[in-house]
């Protein structure tokens, strides 16, 4: 049998939010935008061209709950998604408390359901180190559960490299790479660095905003074209496994970084691994 391609579109996620998650953002500083983004997750990753979905609940709603309708409908609308993983955290560490449960129901009925995702690990609940690990172990054993090995993915920022252990990321198949401020993105090799000598072996995966929620602006072409492009050269050298783009709440405000974006995953989308 013929070995199935991999192409860069194929590592590409949409990390998505509820529509309208993000209003709060358009008004920072007094610099607001005459829209707000009426951007549904399908809509997004539908915009961008990427099959792999990263479904995030809202601190601010608390949506979408495990096990409502509301949840299931978005699973209904992933259908044609590669892959999904569902939020054990949210943002800002929000969490229900079920999620774990709810990733292996929704394991069980949808065979593209591929893990949970820590979206800022614990927020504020948890600084201290050892509590941290307690907490993930018993994260791993309910997610072990499903019906189907899943994949536990964690949010890191760069500024937090230092801040534990490697054992502490043990329960963690793979970290996402972030920075907060546009104005890092020319220190992205440094910082990404850090995580590779603080964990070697484990599989990474650089995520990218297209706003930036320290300043209230969209972050421009130039920016993007940068990072963009150094997620993409580490991808082709094996020094990451995927890029994550966030968010679908921030698109169609006809930012130009957005418009960039598009033409360049036409562009390399197709392009074999």
């Amino acid at each position: 049998m013929e070995k199935k391609k991999i192409t860069v579109k194929d590592k590409m996620w949409l990390f998505a939010s509820p529509a309208h998650d993000d209003d709060f953002a358009f008004g920072k500083d007094g610099f607001i935008w005459r829209n707000i983004s009426t951007i549904t997750p399908t809509e997004g990753a539908a915009m961008l061209g990427l099959k792999n979905m990263l479904m995030v609940t809202s601190a601010r709603t608390g949506k979408p709950v495990p096990f409502s309708a509301d949840a299931y409908g978005y699973m209904e609308s992933f259908c044609r998604m590669d892959k999904v993983l569902w939020s054990i955290t949210g943002s800002g560490g929000f969490r229900h408390g079920n999620e774990e449960e709810f990733i292996c129901d929704i394991a069980g009925k949808y065979p593209n359901v591929v893990g949970g995702f820590l979206d800022d690990m614990f927020g504020k609940e948890e600084t201290k180190e050892e509590d941290c690990i307690k907490r993930l172990k018993t994260i791993r054993e309910k997610l072990d559960r499903a019906p189907r090995p899943m994949e536990l993915w964690a949010t890191c920022y760069v500024k937090d490299a230092k801040k534990y252990s490697a054992s502490m990321y043990d329960p963690i198949d793979v970290i996402t790479v972030w920075n907060m401020r546009t104005s890092e993105i020319v220190n992205l090799e440094s910082n990404f660095k850090e995580y590779e000598e603080l964990l070697p072996d484990k599989r990474k995966v650089l995520g990218m905003y297209i706003f930036d929620y320290t300043t209230g602006l969209p972050v421009s072409p130039e920016m993007m074209e940068m990072q963009c492009e150094t997620g993409l050269k580490w991808l082709k050298e094996g020094r990451i496994d995927g890029i994550i783009f966030l968010t679908n709440c921030l698109m169609g405000l006809s930012f130009p970084g957005e418009y960039w974006l598009r033409d360049w995953l036409d562009k390399v989308g197709d392009q074999e691994l």
